[in-house]
């Protein structure tokens, strides 16, 4: 018998009013889209520094893939076996019980969907302004991050199929040119064009374990969103084989095309011209196209990474908010958040007070400090989440379960291990980022004991 939790409390606010419209290629473009955003743009320099060598650097990237195809395989097993919208929430709950779900709950209200969203806004702000030729962080950035938030909350209270529409198309440019991207880098390398520099294998510190831990930060930042098709497992068609299809696929297409941009990088700028790739028009990807094509290719993909950033902000939307349905559908958190409207099927309240509560991180937050808190404050509950697998095996080792993770027990263990990798390198920082996500964290315990106390749970 398995810890479903008590029946929902409130099911006019359930998923009924959720349609499963979403078939496999769109699911595939759910995953990819939210993984695609702003890291493999910006976040390449930042790694390149903390690794400190060419070797080290294609290893942390290849363990980052590793990581998050074994954490796609181990999610798809439980997404299969538990359809229902609320992905990460819904395998917390019925493994580890309704008050480390409020917590997820709370630490996404408070901390993970206002810094991806964020995070992309920023980043597109910070493009716009440089196509418009203003001073690199003037608050023009942030005025610009700001219109870019408001328009992406504005699609996706339109609901779900015009939100998907624009996900597919988004999706298509922003992979395609990714993949570009990386086609230029290598080909420009290997035609032995002018503007190529030769990469050296090692320069500056040198490697160290710690620096890669760190550095494994920000490449779980560049492959994130593997998991968010969970969020919306129920408006997902025939679950049972579209949800593991969608996220192995999506993943491996994701790792595949990030570790071609990065040889690229590497051909082109060498080490140290990606150690400098910083921010603005410097950016790693942005070198990259000036040395291998000139400066006028460059405005092209500045219009690439504003649609990335976009896409990124309205698939954070898109499936972030949604785990408040369930969520309130069960009694663990607002009910308010949870209520889906009639006219967009959607949940519009929550949809609005994560865009808010992101145009006030794009506020007062780096882009640098939006990206490690995310990863900081999700990894945990990823690695609950893993962990369920082994907790619901054991306590119905007869249940359904239409996909079952390949390689188990090891799969989800090398997961555990990568992540409690990261969590050594982010408390390491000398930004005390990771210190500010664990304080959002550890508030929502006692926030969980007040607003799960006996007396609320038996309404």
């Amino acid at each position: 018998m398995t810890d479903a939790g008590p029946p929902p409390l409130h099911p006019d606010v359930g998923e009924h009013r959720l349609e499963r419209r979403l078939g496999l290629w769109l699911a595939i473009a759910v995953v990819i889209n939210a993984t695609i955003g702003t890291g493999i743009f910006k976040t390449p320099a930042k790694i390149a520094r903390l690794t400190g060598a060419v070797p080290a650097l294609f290893l942390v990237w290849i363990a980052g893939a590793v990581i998050a195809i074994c954490g796609a395989l181990t999610l798809a097993e439980l997404a299969a076996a538990h359809p229902r919208s609320g992905g990460v929430y819904e395998y917390l709950r019925r493994a580890w019980g309704r008050h480390v779900a409020f917590v997820f709950g709370w630490t996404k209200l408070t901390l993970l969907i206002p810094s991806a969203v964020g995070s992309f806004a920023r980043l597109a702000g910070e493009a716009l302004a440089s196509l418009l030729g203003l001073a690199p962080g003037s608050s023009a950035e942030t005025a610009l991050a700001l219109v870019v938030l408001v328009g992406c909350v504005a699609v996706n209270v339109l609901g779900i199929r015009q939100a998907v529409i624009q996900q597919a198309i988004l999706t298509a440019l922003k992979y395609v040119g990714v993949a570009v991207l990386a086609v230029i880098g290598i080909g420009a390398a290997l035609g032995g064009g002018g503007h190529v520099v030769a990469p050296p294998l090692a320069t500056g510190p040198g490697p160290s374990l710690l620096g890669a831990f760190g550095a494994l930060v920000s490449v779980m930042w560049v492959y994130d969103g593997w998991a968010d098709l969970t969020s919306v497992a129920g408006e997902v068609r025939d679950p049972a084989r579209t949800l593991p299809r969608a996220l192995i696929t999506g993943t491996l297409a994701i790792a595949a095309v990030y570790l071609l941009t990065n040889v690229g990088y590497v051909l082109v700028l060498g080490l140290d011209g990606l150690r400098g790739s910083t921010t603005g028009a410097n950016m790693a990807a942005g070198n990259l196209v000036r040395a291998a094509l000139g400066p006028e290719a460059w405005t092209g993909l500045t219009v690439l990474l504003v649609i990335s950033c976009v896409g990124g902000c309205m698939s954070s939307l898109l499936t972030g908010a949604r785990v408040f349905v369930p969520m309130a559908s069960d009694g663990v958190f607002v009910r308010g958040l949870g209520t889906v409207s009639t006219r967009a099927h959607v949940p519009v309240r929550a949809v609005l007070v994560a865009g808010a509560l992101g145009a006030l991180y794009v506020c007062v937050r780096s882009f640098e400090q939006l990206t490690d808190g995310f990863v900081c404050g999700y990894f945990p509950f990823y690695s609950l989440a893993v962990l369920a697998v082994f907790r619901l095996r054991r306590r119905a080792p007869t249940a359904a379960r239409p996909f079952r993770v390949p390689g188990y027990p090891v799969v989800p263990l090398v997961f555990v291990v990568g992540a409690t990798c990261l969590m050594i390198g982010a408390f390491a920082d000398a930004d005390h980022t990771a210190l500010f996500a664990g304080a959002v964290v550890a508030l929502g315990v006692p926030l969980a004991w007040l607003w799960l106390r006996p007396a609320r749970s038996a309404r």
